[in-house]
């Protein structure tokens, strides 16, 4: 369903199912969102090990005190 159709199915509904339709809608995205962000802190737990454990990952932060612009 396009957005388009969905904009002309809640014009033709109450306040009361608008409602319904808000709640359920909103249910989802934060579902989806907490689905995610587990996901997320599952993947930043493996990658922690791997940024611990393996220097050649970190590298690059051996510059992060100094100074380039000054060349």
């Amino acid at each position: 369903m396009s957005v388009i159709e969905i904009e002309s199915e809640l014009k033709k509904m109450t306040n009361e199912e608008r409602l319904f339709v808000i709640e359920f809608a909103t249910k989802l995205v934060r579902r989806e969102f907490s689905t995610k962000k587990k996901r997320l802190k599952r993947s930043a737990k493996i990658m922690l090990s791997e940024y611990a454990n393996d220097k050649e990952l970190t590298a690059m932060t051996d510059l992060d005190g100094e100074d380039f612009l000054d060349a």
